[in-house]
């Protein structure tokens, strides 16, 4: 797990590689500016080498309680 972090922390901070997902401050990229779809959009076209899209967002995951706790 920790290697996926950092090659996904590589690829992220990597000014010529990502060039979507950087804060601009007076036209000059400053730090990485990300969230969810970028962790999708780098698992599909990094890490699963640009074939079928394998991962995708899930914006409401369907959830269900399975137990009730009571104090």
């Amino acid at each position: 797990m920790d290697s996926i972090q950092e090659d996904f922390l590589n690829w992220i901070f990597d000014e010529e590689k990502n060039t979507a997902y950087w804060a601009l401050e007076n036209g000059e990229r400053i730090h990485p500016n990300y969230d969810a779809k970028a962790i999708v959009e780098w698992l599909n076209n990094v890490r699963f080498k640009r074939g079928i899209a394998k991962a995708k967002l899930i914006t409401n995951p369907q959830l269900c309680v399975k137990k009730k706790l009571y104090f």
